[in-house]
Order: structure tokens, then C-alpha cells, then sequence
């Protein structure tokens, strides 16, 4: 399948900086300088590799909170790539602006180099084109017998992981994560190859790939090989004249593999685009379709046992799913109806202020509004606990509790 994109421990922080910085008056600043969050930084030692390695862990918005486990994504490069997966991740995962969240949240294990020219390619070959040097390279057997004995253990012993993986590589990283996808697919659930370094060794891996296409030996699992519009010679004879249609000619339509084109952009600067758009390609099927919520909440169980059953772990029916089906129940005029997906949403989620503001919706639309205050409030004090003081959602909570003690008020007079 083809597709184009057109683009129209110690704590890793991006410090805030000082007014004085900037000559602005120090009264104008907060109190208190922070620092914000992205992610944790650890190093574990590898004893076969025979180093240590420094490994950079984003976590998902209240990871500490909530019980559920996640998917992981094992990125190369991360010195490079892990905040911009990060932003990537929590806007398509986490934004509370799109109700109907693409890909699901997930930890993010950013993997940063020693010698990337060692770790990422399948053979020794010292003098590539006559110009660039690899002295150490062809060590990639190695590499994954520390991801696999070494370091997916410490990840899913320290951290709630479900057993889904998937590995993003750019590159000499793209490389290897071809190379995985064909010779150790079990490794990972997902692959995503952003310009794989095909080239490598007159071509060597294209024509193993070859080989394994040509007998049948692929795996079903999701490949998303992604190359930018700019990227020619031996990038584009590789990958766009060689993997792509040897992949389309021996998988035809097959829905687990896509090729994505990303217009106006070369080999250097392609990965922070190819990354957004390879996740959402690894999760074409996650967004439920609007025409489930005409099939009731039965509807809803069905589509997420079936993605459970895909992605091999219990996929939890999202908030969306809840809210969304109320909403429609409410405009429907079933207000009973919605009320009970309301409370459900509720049980499903009581960590959530947004549930109790919702539940505290449906009992305003049904004109309860004592047990409206009692949602508004409870969601008022969950938010409080886990968010900025200042926060929208609290301001929003509170109107709508201040909208119900007005109505109250009216009520008591008469």
C-alpha cells in the first residue's frame, strides 16, 4: 500500500529560563522557576555488549497514577529523536482537543549511541563507495542479544508494559530495522523503517529481502517503510525502485505493510515527519468509526475485543468511546439510557475528573442538580490533584458547578 504525506533517576528537562535572561522585570516572573518534564534518563550496563548504555524513558500523562500498562516504543538514535517522539506521542495519544486519540498512549525507550555504525548494520564492510569508512560495523547479532536478553527485561520488570513493541530506526537504523523485520520478526509486534540504508554492502540486504519475499517467508506483522520525496541515488534506487515494489509485488494489498512518500523532504531532515506519520500508519485501525456508535454499547465492546485481540494484550475502552456514546444517547433523547453509559464511564474510569464532570452533565440534562454538584465537585477535586491550579479544565468544572448553584438557588426561592 502506498500513500504520500503532504506537510502543509536524573530527569531529562527543558529548563525555563531566568526573566533576567531576557532584561525582563523581575516582578513580572513566578516565584517558583521549573523545570518541565519530559522524560527519565538511566544507564544499565550491558555485559554483552561489554559497556554501559544510557537509555532515555518517556512516560505517558499520569503514568504514576493510573494501573494500566502500555505498548513501548524502542527508538534508535534517541539523542537525536526521543523529544520529538515525545511530542509526537503525547499530542496523538494525549491531547485533550481531539476526543477520538489516533494511536494509544505509550512508553517511549529511547535507545542513545555508542557506535551506531557497529550496532545497526548485518555485515562487516569497512569502505562503503570508496569514501566512507565503517571500521567496526556488522556487529547487528550482537545488538539484539542485549535488546532481547538485556534490555526488554529491565524495561518490562521496571516499568507497566503490555507485550507489544515496536522499533522505529532512521537510516543506518532503518537498516536494522528491516533487518529485524525480515530475520527476527518475533522481536517486535510493529517496525516502522524511516530511508533504510538499503545500500549497505553493494545492496546486500535488498537482495536478502528479496529472497524471503520470493519464498514466502514475511511476516504479517505492521511494516511502515516511510522515504523522503527529496531522497534519490542510492537512497531512491534502494528503497523507492527496489524494497517498495518488491514489497507491493509479492504482498499486493496487504494491509499490514505501507509505503509512505514525505513530500518536499531529503534524507537529513525526513525523520521528525516520517515518525509522526509512521505511528499513525502502525495504527490506521485504532480510531473507532463513528458508525460503531449506532450499534450501542455492545458496538463499542465488539471493535475494542477485536483490536484486543490484534495487538494481543486487552485493549480498555477509551474515555472517547464513553462520552461519545452518552452524547449521542442525550441528542437522541434517550436521556436514561445516556445516564447509564455516563455511570459506566464512571466505574471504568474513577481517576478521571472528566468522568465525574461528565456523569455531572447527564444528571444536569435530566435536571438532577443536586447530584450535578455533588459530579462537579468530585471532578473539581481530582483535577486540583493532578493538575496546574490554573488549569482549563478546572475553570471549566467550575463554571459549570457555579451554572448548577445559580439554578439551585432559583429553585429554592420558589
Amino acid at each position: 500500500m502506498k500513500h504520500k504525506f503532504n506537510a502543509s533517576g536524573f530527569v531529562l528537562c527543558i529548563l525555563c529560563v531566568t526573566a533576567s535572561l531576557f532584561g525582563v522585570n523581575s516582578t513580572t516572573t513566578r516565584e517558583k522557576i521549573e523545570g518541565i518534564v519530559i522524560g527519565e534518563k538511566v544507564k544499565i550496563h550491558s555485559d554483552v555488549l561489554d559497556e554501559d548504555r544510557t537509555i532515555l524513558i518517556g512516560l505517558p500523562k499520569r503514568y504514576h497514577k493510573f494501573k494500566q500498562s502500555y505498548p513501548v516504543l524502542y527508538l534508535l538514535d534517541a539523542e537525536f529523536f526521543f523529544q520529538q517522539a515525545v511530542a509526537a506521542v503525547q499530542f496523538l495519544s494525549e491531547c485533550e482537543y481531539i476526543r477520538n486519540q489516533p494511536i494509544p498512549q505509550m512508553i517511549i525507550v529511547g535507545i542513545v549511541n555508542v557506535d551506531r555504525n557497529r550496532d545497526f548494520t548485518p555485515t562487516h564492510a569497512p569502505k562503503q563507495m570508496n569514501t566512507f569508512r565503517f571500521p567496526t560495523s556488522g556487529k547487528v547479532k550482537v545488538f539484539l542479544k542485549f535488546l532481547e536478553t538485556e534490555l526488554f527485561p529491565y524495561i518490562e520488570t521496571n516499568y507497566k508494559t503490555h507485550p507489544y513493541r515496536i522499533i522505529a530506526g532512521w537510516s543506518l537504523g532503518g537498516l536494522f530495522t528491516v533487518y529485524t523485520f525480515f530475520e527476527k520478526p518475533e522481536l517486535f509486534s510493529a517496525y516502522l523503517a524511516i530511508s533504510p540504508s538499503l545500500w549497505w554492502d553493494k545492496d546486500m540486504y535488498l537482495g536478502r529481502a528479496d529472497s524471503y519475499l520470493t519464498r514466502g517467508q514475511v511476516s504479517p506483522k505492521p511494516f511502515t517503510v516511510t522515504l523522503g520525496a527529496l531522497e534519490g541515488g542510492d537512497m531512491g534506487r534502494t528503497v523507492r525502485n527496489g524494497l517498495v515494489p518488491l514489497m507491493e509485488d509479492k504482498l499486493g494489498a496487504d494491509k499490514s505493510y505501507e509505503f509512505i512518500e514525505i513530500s518536499g523532504e531529503g534524507h537529513s531532515y525526513v525523520p521528525y515527519k516520517a515518525l509522526y506519520e509512521g505511528l499513525l500508519s502502525l495504527y490506521r485501525d485504532w480510531m473507532m468509526p463513528n458508525k460503531i456508535l449506532e450499534e450501542g454499547f455492545q458496538g463499542i465492546e465488539s471493535f475494542y475485543k477485536k483490536l484486543s485481540k490484534k495487538y494481543g494484550y486487552k485493549v480498555n475502552i477509551p474515555e472517547s468511546a464513553y462520552s461519545r456514546l452518552a452524547s449521542k444517547l442525550d441528542g437522541e433523547g434517550e436521556k436514561n439510557e445516556a445516564l447509564e453509559i455516563a455511570k459506566r464511564y464512571l466505574q471504568a474510569y474513577p481517576e478521571s475528573s472528566y468522568a465525574h464532570f461528565y456523569l455531572g452533565i447527564r444528571y444536569q440534562s435530566r435536571g438532577d442538580m443536586k447530584s450535578a454538584v455533588s459530579c462537579y465537585q468530585k471532578a473539581i477535586e481530582v483535577e486540583k490533584a493532578t493538575s496546574e491550579p490554573d488549569s482549563e479544565r478546572i475553570i471549566m468544572y467550575e463554571i459549570s458547578l457555579d451554572e448548577v448553584m445559580i439554578e439551585l438557588k432559583k429553585k429554592n426561592r420558589k
